[in-house]
């Protein structure tokens, strides 16, 4: 019995030991360490999961614990390791929730194998950390260091261990802070509840604990009824203030509308020799100096989700425009257009083959027609349908441009009207496709612009980073795209009539960040949130030309910010979750994790670092720290109704019966 019991033990302390390892390691590549009151929580959690898998496995023989034991040295840190890699693509962390109803429920085997070079790309070398249980569990088995004989020896003994298990779990939910202060929308338990905020809940609890209350939120159901919410939200958006007239209001009235969101456009990629196109509008026309494009989950169909409709994505979803495709949307860029006479079209030079925008552009957002690359003939129907798995053909913004403004191309009418030749008041909505990474050799795009960035090299004197080289090839492509569309409103007459609107989807990601921190001359090195600070440029002859803007600005702020300048209909403000950035100085950039930014304070959840640069002038001397907190808490705190009060906008289709 005492070799049982001995056995039992020094397997018990290995069993912790893992967890314990892989919860630090995780926080070291991932979080941020610290020793303090949430370490001291998570190590309890861990000694209560590693007795109650001792309960469990006692009840075994002891080929069956050696099995059991292994398993869990291999899966255990696959979950931990899954976790990272998923963090280093989409900046989030994965949830069980995305595979319930309210996710997509249509992602085939066909498309999951399409991102796995990618995944498998992602892999470093210090990924071999995660190897080190099962391997140092392999070498103490070979040289019989450790006992899988630990069957229960007395009929008591389950029920000690069990009850010890549910001890320490407990222990550590008492360190959990309920939330006694008014002024706070949101406890730590209700963080623990309803893991609301992914990031801070691993912080705070651990990612054992967090796969934990993920799982077991697939079975919780909702505390309230749709009715009770739509009163919930009457009063949300009843609340909300109306738009306000600014000096940009009614800027563009009547012009025509072209927006360019581009494909992993960043701050690098405008250079004066290499994107001259860019480069000149950058300096001769409106440039928004802090703009952000925040990254969610699905990044570039997120931040189309948001540009057009004004919401934030579903969190909790794969990906928000097939989740909520047959939602209302009443509010949309096309739609606002639409009402002042404006024809509206959408292009995009790729498939439809990871998201179904033909259906969501046209149906749902309410574009008159939608144009990708199979409608517009620069793919096979083979590929359109099937798309490559390993290697995606990226295709070519400069064709995008030629083919999207001559309608034989997409039109069986050979002498069909070409828009820009029509007469009527148009909104083209373009989204460009090749400044996708992968950046190299086999970058289809980049390969036939890389003599210019060769001769590049050569005229500065330098060697740029591989990444580098082929991600500025693939944006010359965007450059000649934008120089064509020029060249193509002068020779139509509508270069004084027209307004283009170019920024990025989301940072180049797909290039390592500390090789952007070494070659980027605008970003703050190291920063978290600047990282996703990219172009945003406005182009209209005559108008704000030379001008720079440094009010804060994201992709949810878009557009309410061009229904002001083109004097679209506003009443639909106070219905939106986004702000007309003009309206003033301090509108607030908000991020999936709950970081913020602005310029008076920031916030990185991360870190939890702040800045405060606000001062109340009506007061002799600054805001006492108090008065600091209170000021950040309900920002914090404004943030979290925000999103709550989107979601719920989302799920229950809140607009549906504004259209009954």
């Amino acid at each position: 019995m005492k070799r049982t019991i001995f056995n039992a033990t020094i397997l018990f302390g290995i069993i912790f030991t893992i967890i314990i390892y892989l919860e630090i390691l995780f926080k070291i590549r991932v979080l941020t360490i610290g020793f303090d009151g949430n370490l001291f929580r998570i190590i309890l959690f861990s000694l209560s999961y590693s007795i109650l898998l001792m309960f469990f496995i006692m009840f075994f023989k002891e080929n069956t614990v050696k099995r059991i034991i292994f398993g869990m040295a291999i899966v255990i840190p696959f979950l931990y390791f899954n976790q990272e890699i998923y963090n280093s693509f989409g900046n989030n962390f994965y949830s069980v929730v995305m595979l319930g109803a309210g996710g997509n429920e249509h992602i085939s085997f066909s498309e999951i194998l399409a991102f796995l070079s990618d995944y498998f790309t992602a892999f470093s070398f210090w990924h071999i950390f995660y190897l080190i249980p099962v391997l140092s569990l392999y070498f103490l088995n070979k040289y019989k260091i450790i006992s899988f004989s630990i069957e229960y020896c007395t009929l008591k003994q389950p029920l000690i261990v069990l009850m010890s298990g549910f001890i320490f779990f407990f222990i550590p939910l008492q360190t959990i802070d309920e939330g006694t202060d008014d002024t706070i929308a949101n406890s730590d338990m209700d963080l623990y509840t309803y893991v609301f905020n992914p990031q801070e809940a691993l912080k705070q609890f651990g990612l054992l604990t967090y796969s934990q209350r993920d799982f077991f939120s697939l079975f919780r159901s909702n505390p309230l009824g749709e009715y009770q919410y739509d009163i919930l939200l009457d009063a949300y958006f009843d609340k909300q203030e109306d738009h306000e007239t600014n000096v940009f209001s009614n800027l563009f009235n009547n012009k025509n509308f072209i927006l360019i969101m581009a494909e992993s456009l960043d701050t690098f990629a405008i250079n004066e020799d290499l994107t001259p196109n860019l480069f000149r509008l950058r300096e001769e026309s409106t440039h928004f100096t802090n703009f952000y494009s925040p990254l969610y989950y699905r990044s570039t169909a997120d931040s189309e989700f948001m540009v057009q409709t004004s919401m934030y994505p579903d969190k909790t979803v794969t990906l928000s425009m097939e989740a909520y495709q047959n939602n209302t949307y009443p509010y949309t860029l096309p739609k606002l257009f639409s009402q002042e006479g404006y024809s509206t079209y959408s292009f995009h030079n790729y498939t439809d083959y990871f998201y179904p925008r033909a259906e969501f552009h046209t149906e749902a957002l309410g574009y008159d027609a939608y144009y990708g690359a199979y409608e517009l003939g620069m793919v096979s129907q083979e590929y359109n349908e099937n798309a490559l798995i390993f290697n995606h053909d990226w295709q070519s913004d400069l064709e995008l441009m030629e083919k999207s403004l001559d309608c034989s191309t997409y039109l069986a009418d050979a002498n069909c009207t070409n828009i820009l030749e029509s007469g009527n008041k148009f909104f083209i909505n373009y989204l460009t496709v090749s400044g996708h990474f992968r950046y190299s050799e086999d970058h289809e795009i980049a390969t036939l612009n890389a003599s210019l960035v060769r001769q590049y090299e050569i005229d500065k004197g330098i060697e740029l980073p591989n990444e580098i080289f082929y991600y500025l090839a693939a944006n010359i492509e965007l450059d000649k795209a934008i120089g064509y569309l020029l060249d193509e409103l002068e020779r139509t007459n509508h270069s004084d009539d027209t307004v283009i609107m170019i920024f990025g989807d989301h940072y180049a990601y797909g290039i390592d960040e500390e090789t952007i921190w070494e070659y980027d001359d605008i970003k703050v090195d190291g920063n978290a949130m600047d990282i996703h600070n990219v172009p945003m440029i406005i182009h209209a002859e005559g108008i704000l030309e030379n001008t720079t803007i440094t009010n804060y600005m994201s992709t949810i702020d878009v557009m309410p910010t061009v229904a002001n300048l083109f004097g679209l209909n506003l009443d639909c403000y106070s219905n939106l979750f986004g702000n007309d950035a003009l309206v003033d100085e301090d509108n607030i950039v908000r991020f999936a994790d709950m970081s913020y930014v602005s310029k008076y304070y920031s916030y990185d959840s991360l870190s939890e670092d702040y800045t405060f640069e606000y001062k109340d002038y009506s007061l002799e001397t600054l805001i006492t720290d108090e008065k600091k907190k209170e000021i950040l808490v309900a920002i914090y705190d404004d943030i979290f109704e925000t999103y709550n009060n989107n979601l719920l906008v989302l799920q229950y289709d809140y607009f549906k019966e504004d259209e009954d």
